[in-house]
């Protein structure tokens, strides 16, 4: 009789332990990667350095305009270096950044929403371009 009661006590045990662990009032949130790419859209003023010159060019002007929900347009203000124009598809990373969505053959991409600073490479996609890397502050 002693074991059956003890057992019919484990069972008990058991029973209640898991009624609790199977009710947890815990919601599984989803992970927020969407968001508006607007924050990156503007102008912005730093330093440029292209592939064949010798060091960088500062206080450059970029302008970042949208092109549509989720591609973004980069274009060097001073036409006279004839850097063409470049498009990045890209992601709001939880409105900590905006960077490039995956690999792109234009280049990368990286807008901190919290600092307001921007870091874009263009990748040499002809043979008449340059690569370049642009790191500036949004004005």
């Amino acid at each position: 009789m002693k074991i059956k009661m003890k057992l019919m006590y484990a069972v008990v045990l058991a029973l209640v332990t898991f009624a609790f662990v199977g009710c947890s009032k815990d919601k599984d949130e989803p992970i927020q990667t969407g968001g508006s790419i607007d924050a990156a859209v503007g102008t912005y003023k730093g330093k440029l350095d292209l592939s064949n010159t010798t060091g960088p060019m500062f206080d450059k002007i970029v302008t970042v305009t949208k092109v549509s929900d989720n591609t973004l347009k980069v274009e060097i203000g001073d036409k006279a270096l004839k850097i063409p124009t470049k498009e990045f598809k890209v992601i709001n990373n939880m409105n900590v950044s905006i960077q490039t969505a995956g690999v792109s053959p234009e280049g990368t991409f990286l807008f901190d929403v919290k600092n307001k600073t921007l870091l874009c490479q263009g990748e040499k996609t002809s043979t008449t371009e340059v690569f370049y890397t642009f790191e500036g502050t949004k004005q």
